[in-house]
């Protein structure tokens, strides 16, 4: 992902939600298929959270975030630090070129279906992404079969009021372009994107988030 350019749109997108009024939930009026309509950037940027929720925000998923690795998951901030992103590598969910979600699977995402326990905390976006070994037909065939057994896994397992948003990447968005094992390794990956949801938001707005 280009992390530079969700900076750069964050600050043009951070209209705080808050008015000088009566405080308005930034999720009023959003449906969940609202946000299966927009691109992967929009979604990381949806909603804005105002100044006076910023900070409590950036300290409570700096806290989950820290919780997170030492449960032996990647983690990284974006947003100016407002989501948290999870990466787990697609071998640790896959055998190579299998769709199906591998029997070791479960164990290393229930850690984080844990954290999604209140369906109003989150708004979770993931993207799926492989390596560059086979044609890009073919990896995005390969990376649409494996959101559909994360997807399927996933809502089995979290209140269908979480809004989870996939979106399938096949080879398109590497962190390593270089050539080697290594890199390709790095390459495939799902990566989860902790969006603060309305109750975070309405918490942090009442000073109540902890």
């Amino acid at each position: 992902m280009n992390r530079i350019l969700l900076s750069i749109a964050i600050l043009l997108l951070s209209i705080p939600a808050i008015g000088k009024g009566k405080y308005t939930d930034p999720y009023k009026g959003y449906e969940e298929s609202a946000f299966m309509d927009m691109d992967f950037d929009q979604n990381i940027l949806t909603p804005a959270v105002g100044d006076k929720e910023h900070t409590a925000i950036v300290k409570y998923m700096t806290r989950l975030g820290n919780n997170l690795a030492k449960k032996g998951y990647t983690i990284d901030l974006t947003r100016d630090d407002e989501v948290i992103i999870v990466t787990i590598p697609s071998d640790d969910l896959f055998l190579p070129n299998d769709t199906l979600l591998s029997p070791d699977a479960p164990a290393k995402i229930n850690p984080l279906v844990t954290v999604l326990a209140d369906p109003e905390m989150f708004k979770v976006v993931y993207t799926v992404n492989t390596d560059n070994t086979g044609s890009q037909k073919y990896n995005l065939w390969l990376s649409h079969e494996r959101n559909n057994s994360i997807y399927d896994w996933l809502l089995g397992r979290v209140s269908e009021d979480l809004i989870v948003i996939p979106y399938e990447m096949g080879d398109t968005e590497p962190v390593d372009e270089s050539r080697t094992r290594k890199a390709r390794a790095a390459n495939r990956r799902v990566e989860f994107y902790l969006i603060p949801g309305p109750k975070m938001i309405t918490q942090a707005h009442k000073g109540l988030l902890r």
